[in-house]
């Protein structure tokens, strides 16, 4: 059990983000604790991207307050945070060279770049990079070109990538989006390998489906235009609150420690 002194890893009070100039995520009372794994989910439009942005330190609060690693936007400096926050997410691939090889991919988080063009990575960091992407079973493939990689090979370059910089928080954007039935559920098993190998770790994964919460997955924050519903799985992922957020009436089942949701009648 956490202890009432534990420092949130994200806090945020009454929090207001907006794009250009329209509210797109209102009133967020959130708390982010140490070992927590949060999946957050919401119909298209709630805000799930533009929060993510947020916790990167790339979009600061119209209204309320946002404390990320101990850093509250807009009275303490967060140029620091993508040092600490491992990030993982399409947004990132439109910055990759065409000749990008996963070793440079994820050899280089630590400097802050993408690939080895500006800065040379050190040995450890190499050598790091090499175990990161032994644990994601891409070993074998240092050396290829990232634009080359099958999708799922991809999505498992990017959290190495994330952990490697060994962050303090980790977040994921849509890691499932588009993989086909196999490729996703090997994406499932290693994200659960990870909660038992990292337990200390806070992650926050974003999803649109209930299927794709990783066994180890510990809360839930469900984004909504009218009110937002956050806690521990078993209480907040109920039938009635995801019939509720996507206006229609599903029937939730769970085998194990997975989820999966079915059309009501």
């Amino acid at each position: 059990m956490m202890s009432h002194l534990t420092v949130p890893v994200i806090e945020t009070k009454r929090m207001e983000l907006r794009r250009d100039g329209k509210a797109v995520l209102a009133a967020l009372d959130w708390s982010v604790l140490p070992g927590e794994r949060w999946v957050v989910m919401g119909p298209n439009g709630c805000g799930k991207t533009t929060l993510v942005q947020s916790l990167q330190g790339r979009l600061h609060p119209w209204a309320g307050s946002l404390t990320v690693l101990k850093r509250t936007f807009g009275n303490d400096d967060i140029t620091g945070l993508w040092k600490e926050v491992g990030f993982a997410g399409e947004a990132l691939e439109r910055l990759f060279p065409e000749d990008l090889v996963l070793e440079d991919l994820v050899a280089s988080a630590r400097l802050g770049t993408i690939g080895t063009v500006f800065d040379r990575p050190t040995r450890r960091d190499r050598e790091e990079a090499r175990a990161e992407l032994e644990r994601w079973g891409l070993g074998g493939k240092l050396g290829q070109a990232y634009r080359t990689c099958s999708l799922g090979e991809k999505r498992k370059a990017l959290i190495a990538r994330a952990l490697a910089g060994k962050p303090r928080l980790l977040v994921l954007d849509e890691p499932f989006a588009g993989l086909d039935p196999a490729a996703r559920e090997a994406l499932i098993a290693c994200l659960a390998e990870l909660a038992t190998r990292h337990p200390e770790l806070p992650i926050v994964l974003v999803t649109h489906h209930v299927e794709e919460i990783p066994p180890g997955w510990t809360h839930a924050l469900l984004l909504s235009p009218d009110r937002h519903r956050q806690g521990p799985l078993a209480r907040t992922l109920t039938p009635a609150v995801l019939s509720e957020l996507f206006g229609r009436a599903f029937t939730l089942r769970r085998h194990g420690l997975r989820y999966f949701l079915l059309p009501a009648g």
